[in-house]
């Protein structure tokens, strides 16, 4: 059966806005690019499968914001759009359960959180956490939000601030969103997105500025966090930038991307500690594999790259973890976000 991604871009070069990509199962290639939706840097998206909507971030006439869009189309159909800010977000997560939104803002250093009424078909604004502070890297002279989503319990919202290596934990209240702890990373490091073990009190958080990937025990009564490893995706000759992390629904297996060196990773994990194995490092086949994503039955990862405009299939051992390239020649122009459909 084929299986759709979406795909988020920059359009400072030739991309038109959000894409689709069609995996073909039974040729094991990928098909059939269609541009979804003109919108300008749609730079991050949320896809709702019971729900069928999906949410991108992006440019609007006069301000920058987010949209949700009817995924039973295709092209998607605009639903709601809500623009209130300077700058374009780089991170969007809708929750299903709550029909909260939280968003990201990079370049102005602050989380925001919205809620989207799915029978009004609109938006509502209900708080902003702006962070403050600088850390030593050059990337780092003010606060730099890059990853916001809910634990899995959904009990916590998580940030993750590039430009003042913290790792925030908030608790969503009536009126919005209250801060409840602090994890601080090695300065430097730039944590950049999250990834929560399954069924183990484990998070992974890959940090971009030094390209490393740590293992953080995670503390689910007080939401708090504590480092149990940090793993280099690099060595000292190759360039650290880190990019995506994803780890599989069983928890045997995490994927990391290292956009300076164009590789990803695959680790085993420990089934009781949740620690990290190297099992294979391999060429992503383009320039800065931004971001990356498994397939619904975890059997391919697709992989969009920013500067080379193309797009890696690889076929995934279900056993070992190991990566078979299949597909590195598929275009699809400045791809910053993979989700599948």
């Amino acid at each position: 059966m084929n299986e759709k991604f979406y795909l988020g871009t920059y359009t400072k070069r030739v991309s038109k806005g959000v894409y689709s990509v069609t995996l073909n199962k039974e040729t094991d290639q990928l098909e059939s690019l269609t541009l979804e939706a003109a919108i300008d840097n749609p730079t991050y998206l949320s896809y709702s499968k019971s729900d069928q909507l999906l949410f991108a971030v992006g440019k609007g006439e006069e301000h920058c914001g987010i949209s949700a869009s009817n995924a039973l189309t295709s092209p998607v159909e605009p639903l709601a759009s809500y623009d209130d800010q300077k700058a374009v977000p780089c991170y969007i997560r809708y929750n299903e359960k709550t029909g909260d939104v939280l968003t990201a803002n990079y370049h102005g250093g602050f989380v925001e959180l919205y809620h989207y009424d799915k029978e009004k078909q609109s938006f509502t604004f209900v708080d902003k956490k702006v962070h403050s502070g600088s850390s030593v890297h050059a990337n780092q002279t003010s606060p730099h939000v890059h990853y916001t989503d809910y634990t899995p319990d959904e009990k916590w919202i998580v940030v993750c601030d590039l430009g003042i290596d913290t790792v925030f934990t908030y608790k969503r209240t009536e009126k919005g969103l209250e801060e409840v702890a602090q994890y601080k990373t090695k300065a430097g490091s730039g944590p950049r997105h999250l990834a929560f073990h399954p069924t183990l009190p484990i998070a992974y958080l890959i940090c971009e500025l030094d390209a490393t990937v740590e293992v953080l025990s995670y503390d689910k009564e007080n939401g708090t966090f504590t480092n149990l490893d940090k793993i280099a995706l690099t060595t000292e000759d190759q360039q650290a930038w880190g990019g995506a992390i994803h780890i599989t629904r069983d928890g045997r297996f995490l994927y990391a991307s290292n956009r300076g060196f164009d590789a990803l990773y695959t680790f085993s994990v420990d089934a009781t500690n949740g620690l990290l194995t190297l099992v294979q490092t391999i060429d992503s086949y383009g320039s800065v594999p931004r971001d990356f994503h498994l397939s619904n039955d975890e059997a391919y990862i697709v992989v969009g790259h920013q500067e080379s405009d193309n797009l890696t299939l690889f076929k995934r051992d279900l056993e070992t973890g190991e990566l078979t390239l299949l597909q590195k020649d598929f275009y699809a122009p400045e791809v910053v976000c993979v989700v599948p459909q």
